[in-house]
C-alpha cells in the first residue's frame, strides 16, 4: 500500500468525525485515505481485517511484527506471513452494526488466533474437530516464533545502523518531522535453541501440542536440537527434520523405548550432560523444558543438575501444564526442587498461553 505521513495524518484527523464503535465507519475513513487506485482496494481488505481481528493488539507486539517485515524486506528477503493454508476460524464483529431491515447483524471476519472459545479451552478438553483446527494454529505459531529467533538486527540504542522504518514511525507524532532517529544494530552469533518434552503418561493429553510446536521450530529454525524423555533421554532432532508431523509420529514410538512411562527428569538432564555438553553455551543456548515436574528420580540429583544447568545456558524457561489449574501450587518434588533455577515459569495447556511464550520469545 502507497500510504505517505500525510495520509496517515488525515486518517487520524477523521477518527474524531467518526463513531468509532462502529467497524464500517472506521473502514471506510482508512480506506478512504489509504487506498489510491482500484487495484488496491483488495489488498486493504484483506489487510483490514487480519489486522483487526488481533486479539491482543498491544503497540510492542505490533512493533515487533513491524520490525520483523521492515528487517525481512530491508535483507531482500519475503516479509513473514502468518496467515493461515487452511480454513481461518473467525470472531465476531467488534460491534453489532444495524443493517437496512432494522435487524443487528453480526459479521464473521478471519481471525489470526481461534476465537475465544478454543483459545481458553484446556487442550485435553477438545472435540475432534477442533483439535485439527487448533493443531493448524499451534504449527503456524512455531513457525511465526523461528522468525524471531532468525532475525539478524536487533533494537539498539548505541548501534551504527539507522532504523528506517522506527524513525519514521515515531516521526509522526513530529508531523512528519524525523526529530529522533532510532538505530538498529547486528546480533552476535545466533541463539542456540533446545527444546525438551516431557512424555511421561501424565504428559500424553498435552506433549502432542509441544511435540507440534517443536517440529514447526525444528523445520524453520536451523540452530535448534529437540529431545524427548520418560525415565531416560532421546535425541528426536534427526526424526523431526525434513518430514511431516504425522510421518514424525510414525517414527517416534520407534525412537523413544520408554514413551508414556515414568518421569526422571534428574536421569534425563544427566544424560544431557554426558552426551549433548557441546550444545550447552552461557551466552548463546536457549532452553525450554516441557512438563509437569512430577518426578520419580532422585532429588539430589535433579537439583545438582538444574545448577549446572542454569550456568550454561542463557535463558531456562520451563512450561507446566498444570498452571492452567488456578489452584495449582510447585509442591511436588519434582518442580519444587527445579524451580529456584528457572527464569521463566509458563503455563502451556491452551493456545492462550501459548501466546504468552510467543510474545516472550519475541523479547528473547
Amino acid at each position: 500500500m502507497r500510504v505517505t505521513i500525510d495520509n496517515v495524518l488525515d486518517a487520524v484527523k477523521g477518527v474524531s468525525l467518526i463513531d468509532l464503535q462502529k467497524k464500517g465507519d472506521f473502514y471506510h475513513l482508512l480506506r478512504a485515505n489509504f487506498v489510491s487506485s482500484k487495484d488496491e482496494m483488495d489488498a486493504f481488505d484483506r489487510l483490514f481485517e487480519q489486522f483487526w481481528s488481533f486479539d491482543d493488539s498491544t503497540n510492542p507486539f505490533l512493533e515487533k511484527i513491524a520490525d520483523e517485515e521492515a528487517d525481512a524486506l530491508e535483507e531482500g528477503e519475503e516479509p513473514p506471513s502468518f496467515e493461515p493454508q487452511k480454513e481461518q476460524p473467525s470472531t465476531k464483529d467488534w460491534a453489532d452494526e444495524t443493517g437496512e431491515n432494522g435487524l443487528k447483524e453480526t459479521k464473521e471476519v478471519p481471525a489470526y488466533s481461534p476465537d475465544e472459545v478454543l483459545q481458553q479451552r484446556d487442550f485435553s478438553h477438545f472435540r475432534a474437530e477442533e483439535l485439527e483446527k487448533v493443531k493448524d494454529w499451534v504449527s503456524i505459531l512455531s513457525k511465526k516464533v523461528s522468525t524471531y529467533l532468525s532475525r539478524r538486527w536487533k533494537k539498539g540504542g548505541k548501534g551504527d545502523h539507522l532504523d528506517f522504518r522506527r524513525s519514521i514511525r515515531r516521526s509522526i507524532k513530529y508531523g512528519g518531522e524525523i526529530m529522533e532517529l532510532k538505530m538498529k544494530e547486528r546480533k552476535p552469533k545466533p541463539l542456540r535453541l533446545i527444546l525438551v518434552c516431557d512424555v511421561s503418561g501424565s504428559m500424553d493429553i498435552y506433549s502432542q501440542f509441544f511435540l507440534r510446536f517443536m517440529h514447526g521450530l525444528q523445520n524453520h529454525y536451523p540452530h535448534c536440537d529437540t529431545f524427548a524423555f520418560s525415565t531416560r533421554l532421546s535425541h528426536i532432532t534427526s526424526i523431526f527434520k525434513g518430514r511431516t508431523f504425522d510421518q514424525t509420529v510414525g517414527l517416534l514410538s520407534g525412537k523413544v523405548l520408554d514413551w508414556a512411562g515414568g518421569t526422571n527428569i534428574g536421569a534425563a538432564l544427566h544424560q544431557l550432560h554426558q552426551r549433548y555438553s557441546d550444545l550447552l553455551h552461557p551466552n548463546r543456548t536457549l532452553f525450554l523444558i516441557f512438563s509437569d515436574g512430577w518426578d520419580r528420580g532422585e532429588t539430589l540429583l535433579l537439583d545438582s543438575e538444574m545448577k549446572s544447568l542454569k550456568r550454561q545456558v542463557k535463558k531456562l524457561i520451563w512450561l507446566n501444564p498444570l498452571l492452567g489449574n488456578q489452584n495449582y501450587q510447585p509442591l511436588c518434588k519434582g518442580m519444587s526442587t527445579a524451580l529456584p533455577y528457572v527464569d521463566h515459569f509458563l503455563p502451556y495447556y491452551n493456545f492462550s498461553s501459548l501466546r504468552k511464550l510467543d510474545r516472550l520469545m519475541s523479547r528473547i
